[in-house]
């Protein structure tokens, strides 16, 4: 793989490039770089593609500007990153942060993408019980937590270890148990790598911008009098912060049961093209659900129900692995992505 720099027409973005043939970009999720797809870029090479995988803004070596984030301003830059190296189309591939991306360059830039995968992340719905995304709103709480624990907090979530232990609630939403360490896949390389890159408190920045002002909370309700059927109430920082803090705890909040959605200016659009959806075991189906083929499509709720909803055209995998399947269980994710890239499945 190459090291590269491209200047956009805002920013100076590092990325991993190698191969030729069809372009394929890869985007990253948090806390991760472009590093995380070390292991996807030799089968993709092989298989014809021409693999280029950006560190987002803020992440790796891409530049930390410490402008507010927006889900539009992000997926801009990757058109942006596509159009400095004067690739007119591509297939897009996300993994959690990098998902949330991808899915926005593909809503608003549909003729830019041939085909979409999206690996263990979300269109728009946030699922009440990714808690961290409550708590990421609720200032000083990140700011001092990645200041004090940056290097503990990479250690606990890619070996389910560190010394010392993560604060619990309200400090964190990240007390990992002891026995995560168990599922532990990451070599001292990778920790090394991510520790490093994470060490910058420009990164803390972005990571807390990314989560705080571009995941803007709505709750949605029926409505047959307004635009679409829906309407939307927008939750401020501050009063997500107070359902975080709240005296009887998150989940016994009375907004807590809602899915909230960030993007509802997006949840008429579709994407016209085929799309892959993978996700990892930790989505705790239904015992009918886990009695259906890994190929089936889960429904039930406004967060496995956003995928069919954006995307007329798709597919859905389960890999026995956990979130960060891509590095975890690189194997089964190649052997998925390169068939749904080829139109096999």
């Amino acid at each position: 793989m190459q090291s590269n720099f491209v200047q956009t027409s805002d920013i100076r973005v590092h990325y991993l490039q190698q191969g030729t043939g069809t372009p394929v970009v890869l985007i990253h999720g948090f806390p991760e770089t472009s590093y995380e797809w070390r292991k996807q870029f030799p089968a993709l090479v092989d298989a014809g593609y021409a693999v280029f995988a950006p560190d987002t803004r803020g992440f790796g070596q891409t530049d930390k500007p410490g402008t507010r984030a927006t889900r539009h301003l992000l997926a801009s830059d990757i058109i942006n990153f596509m159009d400095a190296l004067d690739i007119p189309k591509a297939h897009v591939v996300g993994h959690d942060w990098g998902g949330i991306i991808a899915f926005k360059v593909a809503i608003d830039w549909p003729d830019r993408v041939e085909r979409l995968a999206l690996m263990d992340t979300l269109c728009t719905v946030w699922a009440p019980r990714a808690v961290h995304g409550y708590w990421f709103k609720t200032q000083p709480y990140p700011e001092e937590f990645f200041r004090n624990y940056h290097r503990q907090f990479i250690e606990a979530l890619f070996t389910g270890v560190s010394d010392p232990e993560l604060p619990p609630r309200p400090l964190s939403p990240w007390h990992i148990p002891p026995s995560a360490a168990a599922l532990r896949w990451a070599t001292d390389e990778d920790v090394d790598h991510y520790r490093q890159a994470f060490a910058d408190p420009d990164s803390h920045a972005s990571a807390i911008s990314y989560y705080r002002y571009a995941l803007p909370f709505h709750v949605v309700s029926e409505d047959s009098d307004a635009s679409h059927g829906e309407r939307f109430r927008h939750l401020g920082e501050h009063e997500v912060a107070r359902m975080w803090l709240h005296e009887e705890g998150l989940e016994n909040h009375p907004l807590f049961e809602h899915f909230m959605d960030y993007g509802p200016e997006d949840r008429h659009k579709r994407f016209p093209n085929p799309a892959l959806w993978m996700y990892g075991t930790y989505l705790g189906r239904s015992p009918a659900e886990r009695e259906q083929p890994a190929d089936a499509i889960p429904t039930g709720n406004p967060f496995v129900d956003q995928f069919s909803r954006y995307f007329p055209d798709l597919r859905a995998r389960q890999v026995n692995a956990g979130h960060f399947f891509p590095e975890e269980a690189p194997e089964v994710t190649n052997e998925t992505l390169l068939a749904f890239l080829a139109g096999k499945i």
